[in-house]
């Protein structure tokens, strides 16, 4: 170890006394690259402090949005890359129209070579051009820069939002910074989360009003069919959508009903022969014949009775069932409204935690 130390005092000591040993000994290190041994090269610009000189902003293309909105989005774009400070000149939405109706040329550019062919045209460096696509709550941005000198997509920037709509402007803004490779500012950041916060709070108002439309709704329906089957048992299931409860209830007052029927003709045929054994009864004059009517009249008394406890019976079971059949169609009320349940299939889904949509294919095992 000693014998090391030796070795580099004496380098060091040569170095200092030969002006050509210190020559070598500067050119030897200059010539190194710092940056390939994952070391910080401050002299090099960071890539979000790069400069672009002029940039054009066309007017975005737009589905499932109106042209207005097309139009508001596009300006709000515009207004964050200036904030951006990135670029030296912005040509706007309205100026490039004006200029396009100058040169009376058609605007709309689907691809990347007629946005560059315009870019030349208006005589800027950089074009920019997007794509808004809401579908199903859905918003699909895509953005690209293009350089016009180099025939190409320089910057490339494609965003999912799912969200309230009124916070898709907010995120038009942010995707503004991340183009031109900018850090957002803690502003537009805030501004996102008060308006998830809105969103948030504006669905739960939404939802509460939904549901108590839906009770109010459902407490009507649930009247209206408590008529219907006060007036006709099963009537009320039946409007409800259960027809096999209306058909159940129906079935079983008629069946009450017939058997209330049949108790009533035979009360009537009883209280016939009750009739006709009394007026032999009065008009008998033998002692023998006056105690054999007395006993006849006795038991067919007895069987009008029983005939007729058994009509109130059936009249009162009839009443139950028809109380019955109106409290079950108060309380069972319409059938609700059922998502479909689905065996297998796959959708579209946003995964919280990753930051990006996925396709999700799932099997039910029950």
């Amino acid at each position: 170890m000693k014998s090391v130390w030796k070795y580099c005092i004496c380098l060091c000591l040569f170095i200092a006394a030969n002006p050509t040993a210190q020559t070598i000994y500067q050119s030897a290190f200059a010539s190194l690259n710092y940056n390939n041994y994952g070391l910080l090269n401050l002299a090099q610009t960071p890539v979000q402090n790069r400069i672009y000189t002029t940039v054009a902003v066309f007017e975005f293309e737009v589905e499932g949005l109106s042209k207005l909105e097309g139009q508001a989005l596009t300006d709000r774009f515009t207004s964050e890359l200036e904030k951006t400070q990135s670029i030296e000149a912005i040509v706007n939405r309205e100026k490039v129209s004006e200029i396009m109706d100058e040169l009376e040329t058609e605007r709309a550019c689907k691809t990347d070579s007629c946005a560059i062919v315009l870019g030349s045209m208006l005589g800027v460096d950089y074009v920019v051009k997007g794509t808004v696509i809401s579908e199903v709550g859905w918003f699909t941005l895509e953005f690209d820069l293009l350089s016009v000198e180099k025939k190409d997509v320089v910057e490339n920037r494609k965003s999912f939002y799912n969200g309230d709509p009124n916070g898709l402007i907010t995120e038009i803004g942010l995707v503004a910074w991340n183009l031109v490779n900018k850090v957002s500012p803690r502003e537009l950041l805030k501004e996102k989360e008060e308006k998830a916060r809105e969103a948030i709070r504006l669905a739960e108002e939404r939802a509460e009003a939904a549901r108590i439309a839906a009770a109010k709704e459902l407490r009507q329906a649930r009247i209206r069919a408590l008529i219907r089957s006060s007036i006709l048992p099963g009537w009320g299931q039946y409007y409800s959508g259960r027809k096999t409860w209306g058909w159940v209830w129906l079935g079983s007052e008629l069946a009450i009903g017939t058997l209330a029927i049949v108790s009533y003709t035979q009360y009537n045929n009883v209280y016939s022969d009750f009739e006709d054994a009394y007026t032999d009864y009065n008009t008998a004059t033998d002692h023998a014949e006056i105690a054999g009517l007395k006993v006849k009249a006795k038991k067919v008394l007895d069987e009008e009775f029983a005939a007729n406890e058994q009509l109130k019976m059936v009249a009162y079971a009839g009443g139950a069932v028809w109380i019955a059949n109106m409290i079950h169609a108060y309380i069972s009320g319409p059938i609700q409204a059922e998502t479909a349940y689905q065996k297998a299939g796959f959708d579209f889904v946003f995964d919280p935690d990753l930051k990006t949509p996925q396709l999700r294919f799932y099997i039910a095992l029950d």
